[in-house]
């Protein structure tokens, strides 16, 4: 994250209360500050590039210079914050933070657009303390997220491995693997999905299909052989999974690969 870095320069811009109705916008490289923007009511959905995103009450958006994006709301509040960082060299992301402390991030945020509105003498450096104050509650988050994230990485190291090792070769039990990380099946598969965002038998399917995929593309197999060698047991069945993935049969995926990939 960017405020992550042990030292920001920062320089204000503006703070501004922001109330849009039904609306669609874009921006396309013309925008010469970075901003962070608190949803105090209503959603937006962002579009970064083919990533969308839906933010809504509770969720903190940083948006660099030059970023790329295309909105539309039915309606919002929004506190945005507009500075220039000249703490990078490199291009940084949108980034989306959902804070769990949202109504210390909110009212620090209401605090700095009354500073920033009233203008009494010394307000800049106000306003400054309070969006650092701000970045700390964040970024106190962030560290604990990464540290959970790694925690159950970890957790599931062991059964990731062996489904990598074996999945070509075996039907491979998912009580099993729950016993390997030691913790109840309805557990191992809510974290599996958390961190994967697939199910573990969809993340063994994938693999195979993908190492498939591969076979295909060498023109040295046969359609029931790379069923068999992908750890299908039912050439149709592999073929119907194959055509819901890529959208074509494998006779069909073998037929559009350019002949300079078969050699």
């Amino acid at each position: 994250m960017f405020f992550s870095q042990s030292e920001l320069s920062l320089e204000f811009l503006g703070i501004f209360m922001i109330k849009r109705g039904v609306s669609t916008s874009s921006t396309y490289n013309d925008r010469c500050y970075d901003s962070i923007s608190i949803r105090l009511d209503g959603h937006a959905q962002f579009n970064f590039e083919n990533e969308e995103v839906t933010i809504g009450r509770g969720d903190v958006l940083y948006l660099p210079k030059n970023q790329n994006y295309s909105q539309k709301t039915n309606g919002e509040t929004v506190l945005a914050i507009h500075f220039i960082n000249y703490s990078f060299s490199e291009k940084v992301k949108a980034e989306v933070l959902n804070a769990e402390n949202f109504e210390d991030i909110e009212k620090l945020a209401i605090k700095m657009y009354r500073e920033w509105q009233d203008k009494s003498r010394g307000y800049r450096y106000k306003c400054i303390s309070l969006f650092y104050e701000m970045l700390h509650i964040l970024t106190v988050q962030a560290q604990k997220d990464e540290h959970y994230t790694s925690a159950r990485n970890q957790l599931l190291t062991k059964a990731v491995n062996y489904i990598h090792s074996n999945y070509r070769n075996e039907q491979i039990s998912i009580s099993n693997l729950a016993y390997m990380c030691s913790v109840s099946e309805t557990y191992f598969r809510k974290i599996f999905n958390e961190m994967h965002s697939v199910s573990p038998l969809r993340y063994i399917i994938n693999l195979k299909l993908e190492y498939a995929s591969q076979l295909l593309r060498s023109g040295l197999y046969s359609i029931v052989d790379i069923s068999e060698k992908s750890g299908f047991n039912d050439v149709k069945y592999f073929s119907r999974l194959f055509k819901k993935r890529y959208g074509v049969t494998p006779s069909e995926y073998m037929k559009i690969i350019p002949e300079k990939e078969w050699k």
